[in-house]
């Protein structure tokens, strides 16, 4: 069979696509990145249009099989109408209405792999991740596809990711209406992608209320045996961690102050959230802060190997073979 070339060979709305990723990052309900943090974890809106673009054959190739080109053009003709044209966002809207208006548009190859591009971007938006309609219309193609390039009908296509990490291109692969098959030599991402790809299809709502179960259980638990490690404050406030750092004795004279070792104040610069050093009495208070300008926290107290004491301003300097710290004289 004279294969033909797949969207992903010709073209892809490339710019459409990476801002759907970008706003990607801010959303945490219902996505994947809610399930367990993972490094380098792919947008599902990259990962969505990828499989999509590789698995459509493109509609201006000579060899495109007639089937996936007749269900191209119906399935995008569909998407005229109306109460589907309100679901497409602007740049697509303009070419889904001149179809309305001249039917035969789509009679010409390269109008249609235009459509399924817009589609394709569009699709890519968190928002219509789970609409019924492109789900369906993503699905449909996406079989056809698969049985007019010689795929035994009734199967569906197979998605192959050795290196599965976190799963984005697994799941996305089931969200389009094709087969995955994910691995991975870390235990986690292999746990990971059994939960997304086998355990929540089979078992669906009773594997999320087990799951609130048992992490409901292991929350009070672990309160119970670690309270003697996170006392109340004397507010009755509970602290969920700590900020830990080594101290030294500053050497300055007449200081003695206790110094705590800290190269940055800043926790976090996004919401302002930092620890400000109190000197009192010859002390040194740790306090943090929460939505302050990043301005209002000052320094840390080590610097290039060298230490500043808040209190009196003396400098240590870090005798870094040695391992420990001496005065600017060469005192130990």
């Amino acid at each position: 069979m004279n294969y033909p070339k797949r969207l992903i060979e010709v073209d892809l709305p490339i710019k459409r696509i990476s801002a759907h990723a970008r706003r990607e990052k801010g959303i945490r309900h219902g996505h994947i990145s809610t399930l367990h943090i993972w490094w380098a974890r792919r947008p599902l809106a990259a990962c969505r249009a990828v499989i999509l673009a590789s698995l459509w054959p493109d509609p201006a190739d000579p060899a495109c099989p007639v089937d996936f080109l007749n269900a191209a053009r119906q399935a995008m003709q569909a998407w005229t109408t109306h109460e589907q044209q309100i679901l497409l966002s602007p740049e697509s809207r303009r070419r889904f209405d001149g179809a309305r208006k001249n039917p035969a548009l789509f009679d010409d190859p390269v109008e249609l792999r235009g459509a399924l591009l817009d589609f394709i971007a569009d699709f890519s938006n968190w928002d219509n991740s789970r609409d019924s309609t492109y789900l369906a219309t993503s699905r449909g193609l996406t079989q056809v596809a698969h049985e007019s390039l010689g795929g035994v009908p009734g199967t569906r296509p197979l998605v192959l990711d050795p290196f599965a990490g976190g799963g984005s291109l697994p799941l996305e692969a089931l969200r389009v209406g094709a087969d995955a098959f994910a691995s991975d030599l870390n235990p986690i991402p292999v746990l990971l992608n059994k939960v997304v790809l086998e355990y929540i299809p089979k078992f669906g709502q009773r594997l999320a209320d087990e799951a609130n179960k048992w992490g409901t259980w292991l929350k009070q638990e672990a309160t119970k045996k670690c309270a003697e490690f996170y006392p109340a404050d004397p507010d009755g406030a509970k602290p969920i961690a700590y900020l830990w750092a080594r101290t030294i004795q500053c050497e300055g004279p007449g200081c003695g102050a206790v110094i705590p070792l800290m190269n940055q104040t800043l926790i976090s610069r996004r919401r302002g959230v930092g620890v400000k050093l109190i000197v009192k009495d010859r002390s040194i208070a740790v306090d943090v802060r929460t939505a302050l300008p990043v301005s209002e926290f000052g320094p840390g107290t080590v610097r290039n190997g060298k230490v500043t004491c808040p209190v009196c301003q003396f400098m240590l300097v870090a005798a870094k073979k040695r391992g420990y710290l001496a005065r600017k004289d060469g005192g130990e």
